[in-house]
């Protein structure tokens, strides 16, 4: 029997005496006796989806061939299953690579015997190299070596950055939870487009979903450009803020045209084909910008409804050992890998149920009658619109309890194409005299100094200059009376002379990341922010 084009089968056998795999269309699972070359498989439990043909046909067949197994013949990495002395099924052993993918993370193992899934607000990316990995653990970037055998994985100390973020609160706590995990890791197997990493105990350490990477278009000459810079790994998002879904990912060093930014600076929309609707977001902290003095403002898409499912009941991450009185309770998790889809794109339902007599998954309104599930298992969905997801569960004393997933969809609309704000400071250079000292004073220089202000001289979109001792750059858009400064970057001298010239220098750097609009007076430039006056100069 050959495979059919909708899906291959696959089998894997435990050291437990249990098999799982697919049929090309469901994930079953089974036990199997072995015994010499004899070998025989127990009844089969499966998912109940209904696939296209030829998927169906070839299901079908699968399991009953499966059934009828009597005998094995292993020759190297081909498998052979025997029904009497007829070959019926081959199997060729599935090697794998983390070479050169790209995750994001759904479940990580807290170090309290739980897999849970990541704090609202935050996400958790893990891409490999030959022999490096390295992401972002939702707060800062991480990066170490591993070294696999088999399906065996060994993670070495990871090195990070040093941010500290306050929001959301404990995403402090979950970075370091999952680093730990991470290195806990000692088996890996990849199915379909998920990744199961796990202890030497046989325990969940991390589950992540493959990150698509996005293929932008060669940006044509003279055009407005990005290029990925300051992160390994950049997300492409549906619309300009963190709160929009995943939609991509780009390495650093790829290169875009920007078609359009965000209303405040922030975020620049880029030419994507392959996503829904040909555009993309990212953020601009993390992108070199060329030739965007004339990039029109595009407005936001509306942003998502967050999902308000019920509190999820951690996944155990180890087996609960079963004991005789009183019955062992009820485990019940359902999840989803993505709550926030664009139309057109696919989420994955998840759910783990123990120790219970029944089990549904099925939208929200439907007869759950035609959608029984086994306890553990995974489905795709597809919803054109936002859908709710319920999960029915039939305790053993015959009550019911229920969980639900909502999956919120995004239309696309068709960007409107807005008036064009020019930048009136592009191509200036000024001298400082004042800056805002942050006790609410504004002071003139240290006899001695200079401090320089060149916005898009250099660069388009970007100011620089000196602070007195080091050079400093960073990203900043104007348009009107408006003015936003990014994160600025700097070299790392230390001067001593004269007298406080590095407190000025910080006092400076602060004041102006404080600006948010400025007015030129003739030859006059005055940037203001919450606390009134921040920077005054002269051409």
């Amino acid at each position: 029997m050959l495979p059919s084009a909708g899906g291959t089968p696959t089998l894997q056998f435990g050291a437990d005496g249990s098999a799982s795999g697919t049929d090309g269309c469901n994930r079953f699972s089974t036990s199997f006796t072995q015994e010499g070359n004899s070998l025989t498989f127990g009844p089969v439990a499966s998912t109940m989806m209904a696939c296209a043909e030829p998927s169906m046909t070839q299901a079908a067949e699968f399991q009953t061939a499966l059934a009828g197994v009597t005998g094995f013949q292993q020759t190297g990495i081909q498998l052979m299953l025997f029904a009497g002395d007829q070959i019926v099924m081959t199997f060729v052993a599935d090697v794998q690579s983390l070479d050169g993918t790209m995750w994001t993370v759904t479940l990580f193992n807290n170090g309290m015997q739980a897999a849970v899934g990541l704090q609202a607000g935050t996400e958790i990316l893990l891409t490999f190299d030959a022999t490096d990995l390295y992401g972002n653990a939702g707060c800062n970037n991480y990066f170490g070596a591993y070294t696999v055998s088999g399906t065996n994985i060994a993670v070495g100390t990871l090195g990070s950055t040093m941010r500290l973020c306050e929001t959301p609160a404990g995403v402090m706590e979950q970075e370091q939870q999952y680093l730990a995990a991470l290195q806990s890791a000692a088996t890996f197997r990849i199915e379909n487009d998920e990744l199961w990493l796990r202890t030497a105990e046989d325990a969940i350490a991390v589950v992540a979903t493959k990150a698509e990477e996005v293929d932008l278009p060669a940006p044509e000459p003279a055009t407005p450009t990005g290029r990925v810079s300051g992160t390994n790994v950049l997300n492409i998002r549906s619309g300009p803020g963190t709160n929009f879904a995943v939609v991509a990912t780009a390495r650093e060093g790829d290169e875009g045209t920007i078609i359009g930014r965000s209303a405040d600076g922030g975020w620049w929309a880029v030419a994507a084909p392959q996503l829904p609707g040909g555009v993309g977001w990212a953020s601009a902290q993390f992108v070199a910008a060329t030739n965007v003095n004339n990039v029109p403002v595009i407005a936001s898409p509306p942003t998502p409804i967050p999902p308000t499912p019920a509190p999820p009941t951690p996944v155990p991450a180890t087996p609960i050992p079963p004991t005789p009185t009183p019955p062992p309770a009820a485990q019940i998790a359902f999840w989803a890998n993505r709550t926030t889809i664009n139309a057109g794109e696919c989420a994955t339902l998840f759910w783990d149920v123990n120790n219970v007599q029944g089990v549904w998954v099925y939208p929200q309104g439907s007869d759950f009658n035609r959608f029984p599930r086994v306890g553990q298992g995974n489905e795709q969905v597809c919803p054109g619109s936002t859908t709710t997801y319920e999960m029915r569960v039939q305790l053993r004393d015959n009550s019911t309890q229920f969980r639900t997933v909502t999956i919120n969809v995004i239309q696309p609309i068709a960007p409107p194409v807005p008036p064009i704000i020019s930048d009136p400071l592009a191509g200036t250079r000024w001298t400082v005299v004042n800056i805002n000292n942050g006790s609410d004073a504004v002071v003139t220089l240290l006899e001695g100094t200079n401090i320089s202000l060149d916005f898009g001289v250099n660069q388009a979109g970007q100011v620089s200059g000196r602070g007195g001792c080091n050079t400093f750059f960073a990203n900043y858009f104007a348009g009107d009376s408006v003015i936003s400064v990014s994160q600025l970057g700097s070299t790392s001298l230390m001067c001593t002379d004269p007298a406080g010239v590095m407190e000025q220098e910080q006092q400076f750097f602060t004041a102006l990341q404080s600006a948010t609009s400025f007015q030129i007076n003739g030859n006059q430039l005055e940037l203001r922010g919450a606390n009134g006056i921040a920077v005054v100069a002269t051409r």
